[in-house]
């Protein structure tokens, strides 16, 4: 990760210096705050989604799943699954992508369909960075990893329990009875573990070269126009103060605020920002404010986005899950209590774009990826909001 993060700042100076130093340029700004940028942040990740796909191919290849799945049987028909869906299940906490596509080994449509409804619920690895963001700056060190496994979760009994609820209302019915063959155990081939990692990870990898590359570019232009040409305030002049009035350290802190406050106005007049503001009212009750929303209308494009969205409002260049200056805007602007919600939020609500169009393609239909979409968002929402009363409730912040 480390290797491709350093790769893709290269590539980002690199063309950046096409350009004159200091050149403003609005097709230098789509290349390197939009398409390198916003692929950069998503690309950097597949290491771990290969890892996961990895162990998963051994773990099948060896013949333990078939086994894992025959035993997960009795449980999964009494919340409403087949024995298989445990398969679907475990994929998603890797990619929802290939997860939905694994529920085709169903032979009930019936199966099929609640699989594929319930799987986004998995905390998948594009949510991983929105944690590694969140949890660190907000809570101590001693709490990190059950705050991490916390999340894990409560996705898990999410999608347990909606399972249930789906099986007993909107697909009604009996689970197909578990038929399979259950392999010998064997040492997995190098060769067919591999092009069984691959063909998963490929998903992913097109996924970025292709969605969030498409959206990435989308995003940068709703994060830049329109261009605000006249300020409420005059930056300039303070600037020319600042440096005359103030010097070393304390010229530096103040440069920089202006700079972030500027940064900050323009911001909130591009369409992004607009569109936070106009969410706002709507996202109040949870304890979120215009930055987060538009944070989460970039999450659409793919979870992951969602950290470099935030960066984007709060002006900070390069923003990912371990940016510290990121981290340090959030604490000041928020309580552990908001960041717990943005967390829960965002496992919860609508799976990303890619998700989407492979629901509906799986299932056949607009009617249920509409349906997965509206029903996680709402479920999201009232969940967030929920929580949030209750912790105000309690005297938590």
């Amino acid at each position: 990760m480390e290797w491709l993060d350093t790769g893709v700042s290269w590539l980002k100076e690199a063309v950046g210096g096409l350009w004159p130093a200091g050149s403003e340029s609005l097709l230098k700004s789509l290349l390197v705050d939009g398409v390198i940028a916003g692929v950069g942040s998503v690309i950097s990740f597949v290491p771990n989604i290969v890892l996961l796909f990895l162990t998963i191919a051994i773990l099948e290849d060896s013949g333990y799943m078939a086994r894992a799945a025959f035993i997960m049987d009795r449980l999964m028909h009494k919340i409403g699954l087949h024995g298989k869906s445990f398969i679907p299940f475990i994929i998603g906490f890797g990619c929802s992508t290939p997860a939905i596509m694994a529920a085709r080994s169903l032979g009930s449509k019936r199966d099929r369909l609640l699989t594929i409804l319930v799987a986004p619920l998995i905390s998948c690895g594009a949510r991983l960075p929105i944690y590694l963001l969140i949890i660190p700056a907000f809570f101590p060190k001693s709490l990190h990893t059950p705050m991490l496994a916390l999340m894990y979760l409560i996705g898990i009994v999410l999608a347990v329990v909606c399972a249930k609820l789906l099986s007993v209302t909107i697909l009604k019915g009996e689970s197909s009875p578990l038929v399979m063959e259950l392999p010998p155990y064997r040492m997995p081939t190098i060769k067919s573990t591999l092009l069984h990692t691959w063909e998963r990870a490929e998903l992913y990898i097109t996924k970025v070269g292709t969605v969030i590359l498409g959206l990435s570019i989308v995003l940068w232009f709703f994060s830049t126009f329109p261009q605000k040409k006249t300020f409420d305030i005059n930056y300039d002049g303070l600037t020319v103060q600042a440096k005359h009035s103030l010097t070393g350290e304390q010229s530096s802190t103040r440069l920089s605020e202006i700079k972030g406050l500027q940064e900050n106005e323009t911001t909130a007049y591009t369409i992004s920002g607009r569109l936070g503001h106009a969410l706002e009212p709507v996202l109040k009750p949870i304890g979120f404010d215009w930055r987060i929303g538009t944070a989460l209308v970039g999450a659409f494009a793919a979870k992951e986005v969602f950290v470099a969205q935030l960066g984007i409002t709060y002006s900070v260049d390069n923003a990912d899950e371990t940016s510290v200056a990121l981290r340090s805007h959030l604490q000041k602007n928020y309580t552990p209590l908001t960041a717990f919600c943005i967390m829960l939020y965002c496992l919860v609500s609508a799976p990303c774009m890619a998700t989407f169009a492979i629901t509906k393609r799986e299932s056949g239909s607009w009617k249920w990826a509409i349906f997965q979409f509206g029903g996680m968002t709402a479920l999201a929402y009232i969940l967030t909001l929920i929580v949030r009363q209750i912790a105000l409730i309690l005297g938590m912040h």
